[in-house]
């Protein structure tokens, strides 16, 4: 694995599910997470193209579980849509070779190497409450953002 490249963009993030769908639960965002949504008046996230589905999922699930309304689910959309996002459209190389590695050498899942190796291909910090992805993060020098 290459060292974290050097961000050029002050403020930028790797910004993953786990954190962004923090905001749409009251129980599970902290005074960091929204810092983090305040972080974004200025700054961009950055995210995978799997970000799309993982978000869906996690909103999918919730409105089945009877967590959260269909109303609900469009106004958090709503925000997001509203938010500076990036997707990032990883070719076959970067997904086939750089996150599988990344995967196995940390024992992740291939959607959660998804994030790490965007956060080191791009030189920035990581924003997730994933406590195996932080730890993975840690190990390979990527920075991260109290969540």
């Amino acid at each position: 694995m290459t060292p974290p490249a050097e961000s050029s963009d002050a403020g930028d993030l790797v910004l993953d599910v786990s954190l962004s769908c923090a905001w749409c639960f009251a129980d599970e965002a902290s005074e960091a997470a929204w810092a983090i949504l305040s972080r974004l008046e200025s700054a961009v996230a950055h995210v995978p193209s799997l970000w799309l589905w993982e978000t869906g999922n996690v909103l999918v699930q919730a409105e089945r579980r009877g967590r959260i309304t269909a109303a609900a689910i469009r106004s958090f959309l709503g925000l997001l849509e509203g938010l500076p996002i990036r997707i990032d459209h990883a070719g076959i190389t970067t997904i086939w070779h750089d996150t599988l590695a990344l995967a196995r050498a940390h024992r992740l899942t291939s959607y959660d190497a998804a994030y790490l190796e965007l956060a080191l291909r791009l030189g920035l910090p990581l924003a997730s409450r994933d406590q195996a992805l932080q730890a993975a993060a840690r190990s390979e020098g990527v920075p991260l953002l109290p969540t």
